[in-house]
């Protein structure tokens, strides 16, 4: 997904289901035969990181008890051997999340690799025949600015007896999707004039000026920069037709205000940088006296 972000600046002058079944040995729960019957196979959440602080969803699994017996059932995460944390194919860097069984109130997070067992959590108790529901929330918060992608780790929700023997077993893809967007902004010096960020350049004189001001944009992947001039590159004497030529650099990069300039960065990862604001006044002779004016609108779109 791609969203347009703009700003204006003012320069003056002066889901799957499976059915999954793992008996019991029956020396294990005698009676008890617990099938995990349905529930998505992708637990899949989705994250604005210039949105949201925290991407928190909550999933059900479905169990049923098949035995003649009743059965007491707690959950545990495993991992199987891979390591904790959510990861992108392209980013090595794993990210941290959190599992927790709503119904028993635990903490089922292999950060470890297998979630710990914990004694006094309320298991699910199920007479033979009946049906019961487990909700799982997954929480992911993302201390920096992820790059654009699905981040993913294969986990295995188990259920067992309170004292460890499996009754059974589920396997889960958990999944945080980052889509591709991008924001900016203004630092330096300028002032905001009914919101609008104005920079003042003081008396109009001919040349080069670099301002003290820069565009900065944070992005989780690619993106564009676009800037329109309402006067197609002049300052303009209030509603005049008195006018002074000026051009645009951001950064390094010459901006066609006459016409509209942009900026294309490709990128596969997330990115802050900086676009110092330059720029360069023509000639001043002759005109008449008072305060000149442009308006300058940035958009950024991510790519």
């Amino acid at each position: 997904m791609s969203r347009n972000r703009t700003s204006a600046l003012l320069l003056a002058a002066a889901a799957a289901t499976a059915t999954l079944m793992a008996a019991a040995p029956s020396e294990a729960a005698p009676g008890c035969q617990l099938v995990i019957e349905s529930g998505a196979d992708q637990w899949m959440m989705r994250y604005e990181p210039f949105d949201q602080d925290v991407a928190a969803q909550e999933f059900d699994v479905a169990v049923v008890n098949q035995g003649d017996g009743p059965c007491t059932a707690v959950s545990r995460v495993e991992l199987r051997g891979e390591q904790f944390g959510l990861v992108n194919e392209a980013d090595a860097q794993r990210m941290a999340y959190a599992l927790v069984d709503e119904r028993g109130g635990a903490d089922v997070t292999p950060r470890a690799g297998q979630s710990a067992r914990r004694i006094g959590v309320r298991p699910l108790n199920l007479a033979a025949g009946e049906r019961g529901l487990m909700r799982f929330s997954f929480t992911a918060a993302p201390a920096e600015t992820l790059s654009a992608g699905l981040y993913s780790q294969n986990a295995f929700i188990n259920l067992e007896t309170p004292d460890g023997r499996p009754l059974a077993e589920k396997p889960v893809t958990l999944s945080l999707q980052v889509p591709s967007a991008a924001v900016m902004g203004l630092k330096g010096e300028f002032r905001r004039n009914g919101g609008t960020p104005t920079i003042d350049l003081g008396e109009l004189t001919q040349g080069v000026r670099q301002l003290r001001t820069t565009l900065y944009v944070l992005s989780t992947a690619g993106y564009s920069v676009s800037v329109a001039s309402q006067n197609q590159g002049r300052l303009r004497q209030g509603t005049s037709e008195w006018y002074v030529p000026y051009g645009l650099v951001l950064g390094d990069r010459d901006m066609d205000l006459s016409r509209g300039g942009r900026v294309d960065v490709v990128s596969r990862r997330a990115r802050l940088d900086d676009y110092p604001l330059t720029i360069s006044v023509g000639s001043t002779t002759g005109k008449r006296a008072g305060d000149y004016s442009d308006i300058l609108t940035f958009t950024v779109a991510a790519l």
